[in-house]
């Protein structure tokens, strides 16, 4: 969320004047999907579902891996990125966020192209993000974790209250949320008159059981939205660098761009599921719960080594700020890298039979190709 977090100014005003200025309407009827991890996925996922229904569907989902047009899409397809760029320079005279801009953007552009329903994705909390602009009638809030506190709070209960924020009243809330948050969430749903839904995950059609949440929410939204889920249609659309697995010179390649300590906690328990021995390479922004997600990796017994790299980004730590976040207790099962180069030239040098490449980078582009070509040989590029 580079440009997104490094000028946040969060509140409704801005984006509400520029597009009420603009005559928008919001014509179409429209999903919000917020939570802490699985956003896109999810949505992803409930964009097929009425897209299977012959509905004419939008999609706004964030970040973007590759280009900026990944964001925004029209029935299942991604705008170019020439076009997304066209529509924001329309609003450029307007004092906005970067991320208002490309939400106005993509909200006018949905409008515009007569859409029906829309799957927005939240960038940031829910109560004060630029797509709470929209009427929603359904609100799927995924699960709580503790991220981004210096935003949303310290405690989850805080977490779950901004991102509560989604529900309007009278509308429908889908969540997978437990505990603490969950007993938030239905005293905001109550608050406002909106039914609460916690769906279960039925029989496993994926291969993780991340996945079958991400389903079991987005086949609830559905029908939600008053419409039935097709038996036996389970969407695929599946986005890179979420659980990602390929096959590298016999060797199993996995790449997870999850950053938030659930998102740890799933990916050790699907780990369990792949041959020994295991490596995992991460990548870590500063701003993290570096230390927990280490202290959770290098104690999960799951991984012949765990090694952490440097990564040229404005938020990367070097080589010594990394040694000074490994848990001391876990000293021996953690190597630093002082590169990418270095990273993977130790993780190759262990000869897994699965590597695991982890963290807050792990889902870009820049690192995925990275990470396929050091897998294929070796070479540094």
């Amino acid at each position: 969320m580079g440009k997104e977090t490094k000028e946040m100014k969060m509140g409704l005003g801005r984006i509400r004047k520029v597009l009420k200025d603009r005559g928008f309407k919001n014509s179409f009827k429209s999903v919000i999907v917020a939570g802490s991890n699985g956003k896109s996925q999810t949505a992803v996922f409930l964009e097929q579902m009425f897209l299977k229904a012959g509905i004419r569907t939008g999609c706004y989902i964030s970040p973007h891996l590759i280009g900026i047009g990944e964001r925004l899409r029209i029935n299942g397809r991604s705008v170019s990125d020439s076009l997304y760029y066209s529509l924001m320079r329309k609003l450029k005279k307007e004092q906005m966020t970067y991320f208002e801009y490309l939400t106005a953007a993509a909200f006018l552009y949905f409008e515009a192209k007569g859409v029906s329903w829309v799957v927005a994705e939240v960038g940031l909390g829910g109560r004060l993000d630029a797509t709470n602009i929209l009427k929603n009638s359904v609100s799927v809030i995924t699960n709580i974790c503790r991220e981004h506190t210096e935003w949303l709070g310290n405690t989850e209960e805080e977490i779950a209250r901004e991102k509560a924020g989604i529900i309007k009243k009278g509308n429908t809330v889908v969540t997978a949320a437990r505990g603490a948050a969950l007993t938030v969430i239905r005293k905001i749903a109550k608050e406002r008159n909106a039914k609460l839904i916690i769906p279960h995950p039925g029989e496993n059609h994926y291969d993780t059981d991340f996945m079958n949440e991400n389903y079991s929410l987005a086949a609830s939204a559905f029908e939600a939205a008053g419409y039935e889920t097709g038996r036996g249609f389970y969407p695929g659309g599946f986005l890179p660098s979420r659980f990602e697995k390929r096959r590298i010179k016999g060797m199993t390649v996995i790449i997870d761009g999850g950053h938030t300590m659930e998102a740890c906690r799933h990916v050790i328990k699907e780990i369990r599921k792949f041959k020994k021995p295991r490596v995992c390479l991460f990548y870590a922004l500063k701003d993290k719960k570096i230390e927990e997600m280490l202290r959770m990796l290098g104690g999960s017994c799951e991984f012949k080594r765990v090694i952490c790299s440097s990564f040229p980004h404005e938020r990367g730590m070097k080589p010594d700020e990394i040694e000074k976040r490994i848990p001391l207790s876990a000293e021996g099962a953690f190597t630093v890298a002082d590169s990418i180069y270095g990273g993977f030239k130790e993780a190759l040098h262990q000869s897994p039979a699965t590597l695991l490449c982890f963290g807050s980078l792990a889902g870009s582009a820049y690192l995925k190709r990275k990470i396929i070509k050091f897998a294929k040989g070796g070479a540094r590029c």
